[in-house]
């Protein structure tokens, strides 16, 4: 038995949010559309319709617009006739709504024409994604996901990478430990011009260890050459 996805309260008005880009505020905290989606191909495929005498399959992609076969371009979301094996596209990512009410987001898609796509993400321990032509205009989509529920999962690839948290971290800690160090030298121990530098034999053996090493990696590097001449 096909599930029927027309029961949606697709005709409910939805306070509007204001969305950034792919990132939308509401009042239970930020939904991200990037995680349905992929950046190079849609990262939901090949999904029959929920009724079975509608013999098409559809793709979706949040956030990225995807390109697969000639008819489905630069997309949100393409049918995929059975029968004929044609493409359509019903869907593009620009100019999108998005409203959230009662723990559900939909999203309103078009075509740039006449079509439109809904799409409601409800909040969800499983995963899912359900779809239904309602007529030759409008199409319903419902997606069940952890990542509709606001505030789960949020894009952090702009932020700073552990790596890069680590290295600020010890720049500073470099830092306050010499600015400290040549302070105490200068007014404690009276030190000038290169005694300020702190542990100052130790830093001039490191770099005349590091020289050595230079050397000796360029003198076998070029008795090897030498060695290959002959």
């Amino acid at each position: 038995m096909q599930n029927d996805v027309s029961h949606l309260p697709y005709k409910l008005i939805f306070h509007k949010t204001h969305g950034d880009d792919c990132e939308y505020t509401t009042d239970e905290g930020i939904l991200d559309l990037k995680a349905f989606g992929y950046k190079n191909r849609p990262k939901y495929v090949d999904v029959r319709d929920s009724i079975s005498t509608n013999f098409i399959t559809y793709s979706f992609n949040g956030c990225f617009a995807y390109s697969t076969k000639d008819a489905c371009q630069n997309a949100a979301a393409c049918i995929t006739d059975e029968i004929s094996k044609k493409d359509r596209l019903i869907a593009r990512q620009e100019g999108r709504s998005f409203t959230h009410t009662q723990g559900v987001s939909t999203i309103i898609y078009t075509d740039g024409a006449g079509i439109k796509v809904q799409v409601f993400l409800l909040c969800s321990t499983s995963e899912s994604m359900q779809a239904q032509r309602a007529d030759d205009n409008n199409y319903i989509i419902k997606i069940e996901s952890k990542c509709a529920c606001p505030g789960k999962c949020i894009d952090k690839s702009n932020g700073l990478t552990g790596g890069a948290v680590f290295i600020i971290v010890l720049i500073c800690i470099i830092t306050i430990y010499l600015i400290i160090s040549i302070i105490f030298l200068r007014f404690v121990k009276h030190e000038q011009g290169i005694n300020l530098i702190p542990n100052r034999t130790l830093w001039l053996q490191i770099g005349a260890d590091a020289m050595n090493g230079v050397r000796f990696t360029v003198s076998k590097v070029r008795g090897r050459d030498s060695y290959e001449k002959l």
